[in-house]
């Protein structure tokens, strides 16, 4: 139950004040005034004890005071946030989730393995000697015959022609990008 804000009465002086009783009047709302007549004492007594490191430079809550008694009647009910999750559905919510990248990883490491795995397509010379031999007449290569056999062997670059037919391309591209036509 809240209870409206009420006056602070006069009272007689306590033989202790503590610092957490002006901590709770503090949090209550009530200033260094109110605290000197609350506990009968003078304003520069209240002013000593707010030399204590912990109360140094605090100020009163601002509670603005209701003008009705608010109570809380459905303390008994238990009051459940409907956004609120059970261990068990975080738990089951885990599992999905990491059941989910577990496939993502096993789906990503397959791909990775086809893309690295020998080929299974035919090379150029396979293509060939695979079509001499399904259909001779078309190739012009004797049935059964290979292509070490024929005398059209593919013969492959070295490194060093490789290079130097980069480099023609490269000049070529740079020659063709002098070339400006002017109107």
């Amino acid at each position: 139950m809240i209870n409206a804000r009420k006056t602070t009465e006069a009272g007689k002086t306590p033989a202790k004040i503590t610092v957490s009783m002006i901590d709770q009047d503090l949090k209550n709302g009530i200033g260094k005034a109110e605290m000197a007549v609350k506990y009968g004492i003078k304003p520069w007594e209240v002013d000593r004890m707010f030399e204590h490191p912990f109360l140094k430079g605090r100020r009163p809550s601002k509670k603005k005071p209701l003008s009705f008694i608010f109570e809380d009647d459905m303390a008994d009910e238990a009051i459940t946030n409907p956004n609120q999750v059970t261990l068990e559905q975080a738990i089951d919510e885990a599992i999905e989730t990491v059941t989910e990248a577990k496939d993502q990883m096993h789906e990503t490491q397959e791909a990775i393995l086809n893309m690295l795995s020998p080929t299974e397509y035919e090379t150029p010379e396979e293509t060939l000697l695979k079509a001499a031999v399904d259909t001779p007449e078309i190739t012009g290569i004797p049935n059964g015959d290979t292509m070490s056999d024929t005398d059209d062997e593919l013969e492959i670059p070295s490194f060093e022609d490789t290079l130097d037919l980069v480099k023609e391309q490269q000049e070529e591209e740079l020659d063709m990008e002098d070339d400006t036509f002017t109107i």
